[in-house]
């Protein structure tokens, strides 16, 4: 019982970190889909992950039920996420004071807690938190499983094996890194095996399931010159390449010194859980990318964070024999990693930029009851219309009435709704709207690039509201502008008929 208190501690500052301005940035188009795919009725979710995005299915199924207690807001779809990486940091902190003590648990804990792939994903309405956390706790059941020799341990570990896997189905390969561990150690082998077995065949049909949908992931560019880069820095540290640094040189001199005295039985079964804990996994999908379809993406490998940190938490630990030492490189990481932070946690901090929250706000602010709302159907940079904000934040359009409005996502069995033409559009609204408002690209006079974490580029081509046919058309149905305001990507347009003013 009195090894627990240190563990909940940081994980309760892990959580905090994590949940502290979450809020703040704007949804952004993956977070809508999350958003899109869990607000709706359990049998219409359950359609749509029959076809697609399986992968999400249990996450978003979750949220379903949060949302239903607590609603849609940036506060809401992320805290759950927090929570959970606070599980993880509790568990990343138990197995190391487990394994190798108090000094190391602190070390690991912290780094947790700071790293940036993990404050990412504590603002990021998607499963990337539940896996790290799964892994996390994963480990620490084998660790425990493997020190007591207790059978009991590996029940919990079996089912964990599976709602990891359907929870993000990358986290099966955690199972070929623990299997090197056990391996290695030559401790409990057929239990581990069997357990390992039954966790994976208990998530089979989801597996095969999911690998039917892989098209899902089509539009991964395959590995090139860029993939350095995704290893070294972005996988764990985006936005921080000096915390990268700072890291790399942490273990190798934690290591030399580790060489000059030499390590206990519990630091090297920890080494052996840390390091094919994020090194099988890599070498899996990386293999898998060069011989078939790339799979390989920084966030992907979120999953690897907790075994990343007990390894450079055990070096910190071998260097800094002083608290206050230890506390020295803390500060130095907690500086390497700030602008990250702050990064993360900025209003369009989000991959592109993107303003969904922004624009959701300004409407709900400046429209009235009984408005009508459409949204242009294409923007140059992003797979969908900017409807997508709409699924981000069901209320802005509250109230509202949607001539825009094609066929609806739960209609079709997909993401997202779709748009009615330009022509349809301004035949509705000729006869619904005394005031419309539009969700349109913002006008650009000239073309320029930015670099998405996608590894792709976005191209945002010279754009003038004026210039499209949904303008055309409603001018022709006798609307004319009376109001416009930027946003960041997108423009929020005020549109009324001529002889209503």
């Amino acid at each position: 019982m009195r090894a627990w208190p240190l563990p909940l501690l940081i994980g309760g500052a892990a959580m905090f970190i994590g949940a502290a301005f979450s809020w703040v940035p704007s949804f952004w188009w993956d977070e809508a889909a999350t958003i899109s795919a869990a607000n709706r009725s359990v049998g219409a979710l359950f359609d749509l992950h029959a076809l697609r995005d399986a992968v999400h299915g249990l996450h978003n199924l979750l949220l379903h039920w949060w949302f239903s207690l607590v609603g849609i807001s940036e506060f809401t779809a992320r805290i759950p996420g927090a929570v959970a990486l606070g599980v993880g940091a509790a568990a990343v902190t138990a197995t190391g004071q487990k394994l190798a003590g108090r000094r190391v648990a602190v070390a690991a804990g912290v780094l947790f807690a700071i790293t940036p792939r993990v404050t990412w994903a504590a603002t990021e309405a998607r499963s990337y938190a539940f896996a790290i956390a799964g892994v996390a706790v994963l480990t620490l059941l084998l660790v425990t499983a493997l020190t007591t020799g207790k059978a009991r341990w590996w029940v919990p570990y079996a089912l964990l094996v599976t709602a990891s896997t359907v929870i993000f189905v990358y986290t099966a390969t955690v199972i070929f890194a623990h299997a090197v561990t056990v391996l290695v150690m030559k401790r409990d082998g057929m239990r581990f095996g069997v357990t390992a077995v039954v966790g994976l065949a208990l998530s089979g049909p989801f597996v095969v399931l999911a690998a039917s949908q892989v098209r899902q992931v089509s539009w991964i560019p395959p590995l090139d010159g860029t993939v350095t880069r995704t290893i070294l820095v972005d996988q764990w540290f985006p936005q921080a390449p000096w915390a990268a640094v700072l890291c790399a040189v942490i273990v190798v001199a934690g290591g030399v010194v580790a060489v000059r005295t030499g390590v206990t039985p519990g630091e090297r079964m920890l080494l052996w859980v840390a390091v094919p804990g994020f090194a099988v996994p890599m070498t899996v999908l990386l293999v898998y990318s060069l011989a078939s379809r790339n799979l390989y993406l920084d966030r992907y490998l979120s999953f690897t964070v907790p075994a990343m940190v007990l390894l450079v938490g055990w070096a910190l630990a071998r260097l800094a024999t002083r608290w206050w030492t230890m506390l020295v490189v803390f500060v130095a990481l907690v500086v390497a990693v700030s602008q990250a932070y702050v990064a993360q946690r900025q209003p369009f901090g989000k991959a592109g930029g993107m303003d969904y929250s922004a624009v959701a706000d300004r409407l709900v602010e400046e429209s009235e009851v009984g408005d009508c709302v459409a949204f242009e159907p294409t923007v140059s940079w992003a797979p969908t219309s900017p409807r997508a904000l709409m699924d981000a934040r069901p209320d802005a359009v509250t109230g509202l009435d949607d001539v825009g409005l094609g066929v609806s996502a739960v209609e079709r069995t997909q993401l997202w709704s779709t748009d009615v033409s330009p022509s349809e559009l301004a035949r509705r609204a000729s006869t619904r709207c005394a005031v419309l408002w539009v969700i349109a690209d913002r006008d650009r006079e000239t073309a320029w690039k930015l670099w998405h974490p996608n590894n792709v580029w976005w191209g945002f081509e010279p754009y003038r509201f004026t210039a499209t046919d949904t303008f055309r058309e409603l001018a022709e149905a006798g609307f004319e502008i009376t109001d416009r305001e930027p946003v960041h990507r997108l423009q929020l347009i005020r549109l009324k008929p001529v002889q209503t003013q």
